[in-house]
Protein backbone atom coordinates (compact mmCIF):
# COMPACT_ATOMS: atom_id res chain seq x y z
CA UNK A 1 0.00 0.00 0.00
CA UNK A 2 1.35 3.21 -1.03
CA UNK A 3 -0.44 5.66 1.61
CA UNK A 4 -1.64 6.01 5.08
CA UNK A 5 -3.30 9.24 5.99
CA UNK A 6 -3.83 9.55 9.83
CA UNK A 7 -6.35 11.78 11.64
CA UNK A 8 -7.01 12.41 14.96
CA UNK A 9 -10.47 13.63 16.11
CA UNK A 10 -11.42 15.99 18.87
CA UNK A 11 -15.04 16.63 18.95
CA UNK A 12 -14.30 17.65 15.34
CA UNK A 13 -16.56 15.45 13.93
CA UNK A 14 -18.42 17.86 11.04
CA UNK A 15 -14.61 18.85 10.13
CA UNK A 16 -13.98 15.55 9.85
CA UNK A 17 -16.81 13.94 7.70
CA UNK A 18 -16.11 16.98 5.56
CA UNK A 19 -12.63 16.08 5.22
CA UNK A 20 -12.72 12.05 4.93
CA UNK A 21 -15.85 13.12 2.11
CA UNK A 22 -13.28 15.08 0.10
CA UNK A 23 -10.45 12.42 0.10
CA UNK A 24 -12.91 9.44 -1.08
CA UNK A 25 -14.69 11.73 -3.64
CA UNK A 26 -11.46 12.75 -5.28
CA UNK A 27 -9.06 9.93 -4.71
CA UNK A 28 -4.80 9.71 -4.85
CA UNK A 29 -4.38 7.15 -8.12
CA UNK A 30 -2.82 4.50 -5.74
CA UNK A 31 -3.63 2.31 -2.99
CA UNK A 32 -4.67 4.09 -0.11
CA UNK A 33 -6.08 4.06 3.74
CA UNK A 34 -7.49 6.59 5.88
CA UNK A 35 -7.09 5.68 9.61
CA UNK A 36 -9.24 7.97 12.12
CA UNK A 37 -7.96 7.72 16.14
CA UNK A 38 -10.90 9.06 18.35
CA UNK A 39 -9.63 10.63 21.85
CA UNK A 40 -12.59 9.94 23.50
CA UNK A 41 -14.81 12.36 21.97
CA UNK A 42 -18.80 13.42 22.58
CA UNK A 43 -19.65 14.10 18.84
CA UNK A 44 -20.61 11.18 17.49
CA UNK A 45 -17.36 10.49 15.44
CA UNK A 46 -17.48 6.54 16.26
CA UNK A 47 -20.86 7.13 14.73
CA UNK A 48 -20.33 8.76 11.65
CA UNK A 49 -17.41 6.31 10.58
CA UNK A 50 -19.50 3.12 11.34
CA UNK A 51 -22.89 4.49 9.15
CA UNK A 52 -20.98 6.71 6.12
CA UNK A 53 -17.31 5.60 6.14
CA UNK A 54 -17.15 1.77 7.05
CA UNK A 55 -13.94 1.26 5.22
CA UNK A 56 -11.92 3.75 7.92
CA UNK A 57 -9.78 2.06 10.03
CA UNK A 58 -11.32 3.33 13.50
CA UNK A 59 -9.48 3.78 17.05
CA UNK A 60 -11.57 4.76 19.91
CA UNK A 61 -9.86 6.00 22.78
CA UNK A 62 -11.82 5.86 26.13
CA UNK A 63 -9.68 8.65 27.34
CA UNK A 64 -7.97 11.61 25.45
CA UNK A 65 -4.73 10.32 25.38
CA UNK A 66 -3.09 13.76 23.53
CA UNK A 67 -2.34 14.46 20.13
CA UNK A 68 1.08 12.53 19.77
CA UNK A 69 0.35 9.54 21.42
CA UNK A 70 -2.84 9.15 19.48
CA UNK A 71 -1.27 9.68 16.15
CA UNK A 72 1.75 7.23 16.99
CA UNK A 73 -1.54 4.37 17.51
CA UNK A 74 -2.37 4.36 14.47
CA UNK A 75 1.48 5.22 13.27
CA UNK A 76 2.47 1.58 14.27
CA UNK A 77 -0.37 -0.26 12.60
CA UNK A 78 -0.17 1.56 9.03
CA UNK A 79 -0.11 -0.30 6.09
CA UNK A 80 1.50 2.49 4.13
CA UNK A 81 4.65 3.03 2.13
CA UNK A 82 3.80 6.90 3.13
CA UNK A 83 2.37 8.41 6.20
CA UNK A 84 -0.02 11.41 6.11
CA UNK A 85 -0.36 12.59 9.47
CA UNK A 86 -3.26 15.27 8.85
CA UNK A 87 -5.73 17.73 10.84
CA UNK A 88 -9.49 16.69 10.71
CA UNK A 89 -9.57 20.58 9.75
CA UNK A 90 -7.25 20.08 7.08
CA UNK A 91 -9.16 19.50 3.86
CA UNK A 92 -7.08 18.39 0.88
CA UNK A 93 -7.30 20.39 -2.41
CA UNK A 94 -8.14 17.58 -5.79
CA UNK A 95 -4.56 16.33 -6.53
CA UNK A 96 -2.59 16.95 -3.38
CA UNK A 97 -2.12 13.63 -2.35
CA UNK A 98 -0.69 12.61 -5.66
CA UNK A 99 1.46 15.44 -5.69
CA UNK A 100 2.77 15.46 -2.33
CA UNK A 101 3.59 11.64 -2.28
CA UNK A 102 4.98 12.28 -5.77
CA UNK A 103 7.41 14.75 -4.61
CA UNK A 104 8.18 12.72 -1.43
CA UNK A 105 9.25 9.70 -4.45
CA UNK A 106 11.17 11.68 -6.34
CA UNK A 107 13.58 13.41 -2.66
CA UNK A 108 15.15 10.15 -1.30
CA UNK A 109 16.56 12.48 1.36
CA UNK A 110 13.45 14.36 2.69
CA UNK A 111 12.53 13.33 6.08
CA UNK A 112 9.34 14.83 5.62
CA UNK A 113 7.11 17.50 3.91
CA UNK A 114 4.28 19.40 4.40
CA UNK A 115 1.64 20.99 2.02
CA UNK A 116 0.67 24.82 1.37
CA UNK A 117 -2.49 25.43 3.58
CA UNK A 118 -4.95 28.09 3.02
CA UNK A 119 -7.29 29.84 5.07
CA UNK A 120 -10.98 28.87 4.13
CA UNK A 121 -11.02 32.47 2.37
CA UNK A 122 -8.39 31.24 0.41
CA UNK A 123 -5.83 33.35 2.39
CA UNK A 124 -2.11 31.95 2.79
CA UNK A 125 -1.50 30.36 6.40
CA UNK A 126 1.91 30.52 7.11
CA UNK A 127 2.91 26.78 7.89
CA UNK A 128 6.90 26.92 8.56
CA UNK A 129 9.09 28.04 10.95
CA UNK A 130 12.62 28.58 11.96
CA UNK A 131 13.98 26.95 15.17
CA UNK A 132 13.17 28.40 18.16
CA UNK A 133 15.68 30.96 20.15
CA UNK A 134 15.12 31.97 23.74
CA UNK A 135 14.15 35.56 22.13
CA UNK A 136 12.11 33.88 19.02
CA UNK A 137 9.66 32.37 21.38
CA UNK A 138 8.49 35.31 22.46
CA UNK A 139 7.61 36.77 18.88
CA UNK A 140 5.33 33.69 17.73
CA UNK A 141 1.96 33.87 15.84
CA UNK A 142 -0.15 34.65 19.08
CA UNK A 143 1.98 37.01 20.45
CA UNK A 144 1.81 40.58 22.06
CA UNK A 145 4.75 41.78 20.74
CA UNK A 146 3.83 40.58 17.07
CA UNK A 147 0.76 42.53 17.51
CA UNK A 148 2.05 45.95 18.26
CA UNK A 149 5.25 44.98 16.24
CA UNK A 150 4.16 43.14 13.46
CA UNK A 151 7.11 43.94 11.35
CA UNK A 152 9.72 43.04 14.00
CA UNK A 153 12.83 40.77 12.70
CA UNK A 154 12.32 38.04 15.54
CA UNK A 155 8.85 37.62 14.45
CA UNK A 156 9.56 37.41 10.67
CA UNK A 157 12.27 35.63 11.10
CA UNK A 158 10.51 32.52 13.47
CA UNK A 159 7.40 32.53 11.29
CA UNK A 160 9.28 32.87 7.66
CA UNK A 161 6.59 36.20 7.01
CA UNK A 162 9.14 36.90 4.41
CA UNK A 163 9.80 34.16 1.96
CA UNK A 164 8.18 32.88 -1.13
CA UNK A 165 5.11 30.29 -0.38
CA UNK A 166 5.09 29.74 -4.13
CA UNK A 167 8.45 27.92 -4.10
CA UNK A 168 9.38 24.59 -2.98
CA UNK A 169 11.87 25.13 -0.38
CA UNK A 170 13.78 23.58 2.63
CA UNK A 171 12.87 24.59 5.79
CA UNK A 172 13.63 24.39 9.74
CA UNK A 173 10.28 22.58 10.57
CA UNK A 174 6.20 22.64 9.01
CA UNK A 175 3.29 22.48 11.53
CA UNK A 176 1.93 19.16 12.33
CA UNK A 177 -1.57 20.30 10.48
CA UNK A 178 0.21 18.51 7.30
CA UNK A 179 3.09 16.18 7.52
CA UNK A 180 3.72 13.50 5.08
CA UNK A 181 6.61 10.94 6.07
CA UNK A 182 7.98 7.91 5.66
CA UNK A 183 7.06 4.86 7.58
CA UNK A 184 10.11 3.77 7.49
CA UNK A 185 11.66 7.12 8.90
CA UNK A 186 9.13 6.39 11.80
CA UNK A 187 10.55 3.24 12.48
CA UNK A 188 14.51 4.43 12.51
CA UNK A 189 14.06 7.94 13.81
CA UNK A 190 11.21 7.22 16.00
CA UNK A 191 7.30 8.33 16.33
CA UNK A 192 6.07 11.49 17.87
CA UNK A 193 7.43 11.75 21.31
CA UNK A 194 5.01 11.31 23.94
CA UNK A 195 6.26 13.78 25.99
CA UNK A 196 3.96 16.10 24.44
CA UNK A 197 0.12 16.15 25.02
CA UNK A 198 -0.68 19.00 22.66
CA UNK A 199 1.48 20.80 20.38
CA UNK A 200 5.62 20.65 19.96
CA UNK A 201 5.48 17.32 18.72
CA UNK A 202 5.75 18.25 15.45
CA UNK A 203 8.82 20.72 16.22
CA UNK A 204 10.46 17.87 18.12
CA UNK A 205 10.01 15.45 15.13
CA UNK A 206 11.69 18.05 12.35
CA UNK A 207 13.96 18.96 14.81
CA UNK A 208 15.20 14.88 15.82
CA UNK A 209 14.62 14.52 11.34
CA UNK A 210 17.32 17.85 10.74
CA UNK A 211 20.04 16.40 13.34
CA UNK A 212 19.85 12.89 11.97
CA UNK A 213 20.70 14.72 8.59
CA UNK A 214 17.44 14.54 6.74
CA UNK A 215 15.71 17.55 5.12
CA UNK A 216 12.77 18.89 5.71
CA UNK A 217 10.41 20.47 2.70
CA UNK A 218 7.82 22.78 1.69
CA UNK A 219 6.06 22.06 -0.92
CA UNK A 220 3.36 24.60 -2.10
CA UNK A 221 2.05 22.79 -5.08
CA UNK A 222 0.17 20.29 -2.59
CA UNK A 223 -2.57 22.45 -1.10
CA UNK A 224 -5.04 21.92 1.87
CA UNK A 225 -7.47 24.56 3.22
CA UNK A 226 -6.86 24.27 7.07
CA UNK A 227 -9.80 26.00 9.22
CA UNK A 228 -7.13 26.07 12.24
CA UNK A 229 -7.61 25.53 15.41
CA UNK A 230 -11.13 24.20 15.58
CA UNK A 231 -10.46 21.48 17.81
CA UNK A 232 -8.71 23.64 20.81
CA UNK A 233 -10.74 27.66 20.30
CA UNK A 234 -13.13 26.03 22.60
CA UNK A 235 -9.94 25.40 25.40
CA UNK A 236 -7.98 27.77 24.00
CA UNK A 237 -6.19 28.76 27.78
CA UNK A 238 -5.86 24.68 28.86
CA UNK A 239 -4.07 24.82 24.74
CA UNK A 240 -1.99 27.71 25.78
CA UNK A 241 -0.56 26.69 28.88
CA UNK A 242 -0.16 22.91 26.82
CA UNK A 243 1.79 24.75 23.87
CA UNK A 244 3.86 26.38 26.53
CA UNK A 245 4.76 23.68 29.23
CA UNK A 246 5.82 21.50 25.61
CA UNK A 247 8.35 24.34 24.52
CA UNK A 248 9.65 24.23 27.99
CA UNK A 249 10.32 20.60 27.65
CA UNK A 250 11.53 21.13 24.01
CA UNK A 251 14.48 23.22 25.16
CA UNK A 252 15.33 21.22 28.20
CA UNK A 253 15.57 18.33 25.65
CA UNK A 254 17.17 19.53 22.80
CA UNK A 255 18.98 23.01 24.06
CA UNK A 256 20.55 21.12 27.48
CA UNK A 257 19.25 23.87 29.83
CA UNK A 258 21.17 24.01 32.89
CA UNK A 259 20.34 24.19 36.17
CA UNK A 260 20.30 27.80 36.05
CA UNK A 261 18.65 28.43 33.15
CA UNK A 262 15.93 25.99 33.75
CA UNK A 263 13.77 28.11 36.40
CA UNK A 264 14.64 31.49 33.79
CA UNK A 265 13.00 29.29 31.00
CA UNK A 266 10.21 28.75 33.24
CA UNK A 267 9.43 32.02 34.32
CA UNK A 268 10.01 33.51 30.75
CA UNK A 269 7.54 30.73 29.24
CA UNK A 270 4.75 31.61 32.50
CA UNK A 271 5.47 35.50 30.72
CA UNK A 272 4.49 34.64 27.56
CA UNK A 273 1.06 32.35 28.98
CA UNK A 274 0.91 35.74 30.36
CA UNK A 275 1.26 38.27 27.35
CA UNK A 276 -1.32 35.59 25.20
CA UNK A 277 -4.03 36.13 27.71
CA UNK A 278 -3.82 39.54 27.71
CA UNK A 279 -3.68 39.21 23.36
CA UNK A 280 -6.80 36.78 23.50
CA UNK A 281 -8.46 39.21 25.94
CA UNK A 282 -8.03 42.26 23.77
CA UNK A 283 -9.09 40.51 20.80
CA UNK A 284 -12.15 39.29 22.52
CA UNK A 285 -12.92 42.80 23.79
CA UNK A 286 -12.80 44.29 20.41
CA UNK A 287 -15.07 41.66 18.71
CA UNK A 288 -17.77 42.45 21.71
CA UNK A 289 -17.17 46.25 21.23
CA UNK A 290 -17.29 45.53 17.12
CA UNK A 291 -20.88 43.66 18.10
CA UNK A 292 -22.52 46.24 20.15
CA UNK A 293 -21.62 48.98 17.41
CA UNK A 294 -23.10 47.19 14.97
CA UNK A 295 -26.54 46.60 16.72
CA UNK A 296 -26.51 50.32 17.48
CA UNK A 297 -25.77 51.12 13.93
CA UNK A 298 -29.63 48.78 13.31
Amino acid sequence: MKLSVIIVNYNTEKFLEHGLSSIYLSPPNFDFEIMVVDNASKDGCKKLIREKFPEVRFIQNTINVGFARANNQAAVRAKGEYILFLNPDAIPKQGALDKIVKFMDENPYAGCVGGKLLYPDGRLQLSCRSFPTYISVFFGRQSLFRKFFPGNPFSKGFLLTDIDYNRVQKVDWVIGACILTKREVLEQFGYFSEEFFLFVEDLDFCYRLKKMGLDIYYFPDAVFYHYHGVSTRKYWFKSTVYHNLGMYKFFNEHYNLGPLLKPVAAVGLLLRIFCIVIFHSIIKKRAKYSLVREKLKD
